[in-house]
């Protein structure tokens, strides 16, 4: 049976564009009155008149040499972000790049399609060669490799992967000419990624995280919804609470994340009320 990333990728090709045009048209209908950038690039364009490839192809072309001119005109984005800078999750320097950023969504970049296309799968511990400073690369991997449910060994530079060898008990490969630096792993890094299997294959991912956190080692698991409630953090935090559903019995729900030091903070709530549970009650408060 085929494997798909998730039920879109087995749309028709023609009912997938279509959808695809519809999205980019509430995204352009939300982003272009706060993007003053955008405003300009679709200056005459009538967004809901965007519903083909040749409609989008009339669409001026914004070079990467005027959008770092607009952002060395109005830091940092250039009027291309429709988010304010407090309200994203990174804000990024490429270096020759200009400015970059990303939001909050689980796969901001859309890199985890891509990621499952090429193979990766749920439990797949992942080395990540690229760098998380000044460029989004690292950061496009680590968001879809965390998307697919990947644990992620950041490794984006030569000491943080030397440390990698040690704890792999492999320091031979930090010396290895096809792996001495981040452009060479990049490079060779279908022999690299057989090499670290083979070895990481040997422990529980639980094991390899201890060790590295340990040897200073930027990393962490990838939770499932059971890890996530087993959490010594969430438990203390007194963020899955339990109610009692007469009809299904005790069930586990989130908590409220807003902790006041004046509010109560039960760890059992009431049931939600059936439709119509408290007519009654409200009619006559309000002398009804």
């Amino acid at each position: 049976m085929p494997d798909y990333y998730d039920r879109y990728e087995r749309r028709a090709p023609r009912a997938r564009e279509t959808a695809l045009l519809r999205d980019l048209r509430g995204i352009l209908g939300v982003a272009k009155p706060r993007a003053a950038s955008l405003r300009f690039q679709l200056k005459g364009v009538e967004i809901d008149e965007i519903k083909s490839r040749s409609d989008l192809a009339r669409i001026p072309v914004l070079r990467k040499a005027d959008l770092m001119q607009r952002q060395k005109e109005s830091p940092p984005f250039g009027g291309a972000s429709a988010t304010r800078p407090a309200a994203l999750q990174h804000l990024l320097m490429s270096r020759g790049r200009g400015f970059q950023f990303a939001g909050h969504a689980r796969d901001w970049w859309s890199a985890g399609r891509a990621l499952f296309a090429a193979g990766l799968r749920k439990g797949d511990i992942v080395l990540n060669c690229f760098s998380y400073h000044f460029a989004p690369e690292g950061h496009m991997m680590d968001c879809g490799l965390r998307a697919l449910g990947c644990p992620i060994i950041a490794a984006g530079n030569d000491d943080i992967w030397a440390r990698v060898c040690r704890v792999m008990g492999r320091e031979e490969l930090a010396r290895d000419a096809r792996f001495l630096t981040n452009p060479l792993r990049v490079q060779h890094v279908d022999d690299m990624a057989a090499e670290m299997e083979r070895t990481l294959a040997a422990k529980p991912s639980k094991e390899w995280l201890a060790a590295l956190e340990a040897e200073g080692v930027p990393c962490g698991p990838i939770n499932t919804v059971a890890d996530v409630m087993a959490d010594p953090q969430v438990l203390s935090r007194n963020m899955i609470i339990e109610t009692l559903d007469p009809d299904l019995g005790p069930i586990k729900m989130q908590g409220n994340p807003i902790k006041l030091s004046a509010h109560e903070d039960p760890k059992t709530r009431n049931a939600a009320p059936d439709l119509d549970a408290d007519r009654a009650a409200i009619l006559k408060e309000f002398d009804l």
